[in-house]
């Protein structure tokens, strides 16, 4: 799909939408991948609260891409920089937590999505530091994910219940 036609589908789902849109770039990252940037004075109404517009538009965008042109696409869709910025957020919030993980034992964190969570332990394990790791604990809504220090002195202690 060529970027001028992606362009133009993008501009007039918000059109229709009565979302004025200041400018619109797209990037081609790789074959059916696309970084959508628009810049709008209505990101309010684009994000929403704890961005859940922002990712049903990339839905809807995302469908009818694929509708269109009769293959599976992808969209990153950022508006006035809002990714980008909840990123750095995201890195300086774990960045704190770590810090108080190495004092302590285990820092258990409020519940993230799961590219979220994932972000998290790449950023963790980037930081190549041999005293923490990361670690996901339950299951679908209640998965919570932890930020641990390496004990050293680990002590197995097998009695007869562990055979």
């Amino acid at each position: 799909m060529e970027l001028e036609n992606v362009k133009q589908i993008v501009s007039d789902f918000f059109n229709k939408m009565l979302i004025d849109i200041e400018s619109i770039e797209i990037l081609k990252e790789d074959e059916n991948i696309f970084y959508v940037k628009i810049k709008t004075n209505d990101s309010p109404l684009v994000i929403w609260y704890s961005w859940k517009n922002l990712e049903d538009i990339r839905t809807v965008l995302r469908w009818i891409l694929s509708k269109i042109n009769w293959q599976s696409i992808v969209i990153h869709l950022e508006v006035n920089d809002y990714l980008s910025k909840k990123e750095d957020k995201l890195i300086d919030f774990i960045s704190k937590k770590i810090q108080i993980a190495k004092t302590w034992k285990e820092v258990i964190l409020p519940f993230f999505n799961s590219y979220e969570r994932k972000k998290i332990h790449g950023f963790v394990s980037s930081l190549n530091d041999d005293s923490i790791f990361t670690k996901s604990i339950w299951e679908w809504a209640e998965r919570k994910l932890h930020i641990c220090k390496k004990n050293k002195n680990i002590t197995i202690d097998m009695d007869w219940i562990d055979i």
